[in-house]
Order: structure tokens, then sequence, then C-alpha cells
């Protein structure tokens, strides 16, 4: 999941530019967006089986919770976002804030 900058000036900007995507409707979009897109390179399945292949292996043992599987998987699921998608995503954030933002 998405995490909040931690350097002084990206936090200062973070919240209200969070607030006004999603107020006008940006963030929903932008997600959509990249779930789509995450979608039909076949990304979502690989790690929903992923996923689906940790929890059967720990069931032996247990089981596994929600929590344990974010935290081993999503390093892993990150860098696996295809580097295309990547670059589309950042270059429509960039665009956003360049409308939103005078550098």
């Amino acid at each position: 999941m998405p995490s909040a900058p931690t350097d002084g000036w990206s936090s200062a900007l973070y919240a209200p530019l969070r607030r006004r995507m999603v107020e006008n409707g940006d963030w929903d979009r932008i997600s959509a967006r990249l779930a789509r897109e995450l979608n039909e390179s076949g990304w979502i399945d690989r790690f929903r089986d992923l996923s689906k292949e940790m929890a059967r292996r720990a069931e032996a043992t247990g089981g596994v919770s929600v929590e344990t599987l974010m935290t081993e998987l999503w390093p892993q699921a990150e860098g696996e976002v295809p580097v295309g998608i990547r670059l589309e995503i950042i270059g429509v954030i960039r665009k956003l804030l360049e409308r939103q933002i005078e550098f």
C-alpha cells in the first residue's frame, strides 16, 4: 500500500494534493486505470495465484493472516509492476501535478 512521503517538502504537499485528487475524482480514475492495466498484463492473476499458494502451504502450520501475506508479497508485487505500466501511471500523475502546482 502506498505510503506518504517522509521528507519534509513532499510530506507537506502529499496530504492536500491527495485530498484534492480524491475530492475531484482523479484518485479513483488513476486507481481504476492502474487496476485495468495490471489486470490486462496478468499481474493481478499472478499475485492472486501466489497468495493462494502461500495460504495453502501455510494451512499445514495453522494458516496465515492476510497481514502476513501482504507483508511477504508486497515487496515482490511492487517490484514486478511492469515498467511500461509504472511509467504510464507516473506520467499521468506528473501531468495532473503540473496542472495543480506551479513550479
